[in-house]
């Protein structure tokens, strides 16, 4: 059995429902939540850029964007 300091440190998605349990309240809202996020990038059948950005914010390399799919943020910073 693993300490609490220890589940803390543990990955979320690596954690067991026990373990989510000796968390508090907060925390547990966030590994749910931090969960379904990933089952839903997982289940993306194909991810899909779709651009965010302003054209300005293009033309000095900030191209933000997502998929069209699950939300996914799909950003880029091309560094100039």
């Amino acid at each position: 059995m693993r300490t609490l300091e220890e589940i803390r440190r543990t990955p979320a998605l690596l954690l067991t429902e026990e373990e989510i349990e000796k968390l508090d309240p907060e925390s547990q809202d966030w590994v749910r939540q931090h969960r379904a996020r990933h089952a839903r990038y997982e289940a993306c059948s194909g991810h899909e850029r779709i651009s965010t950005a302003t054209r300005e914010e293009e033309r000095y390399g900030n191209h933000r964007g997502k998929c069209k799919h699950c939300g996914k943020d799909m950003s880029w910073d091309s560094g100039d």
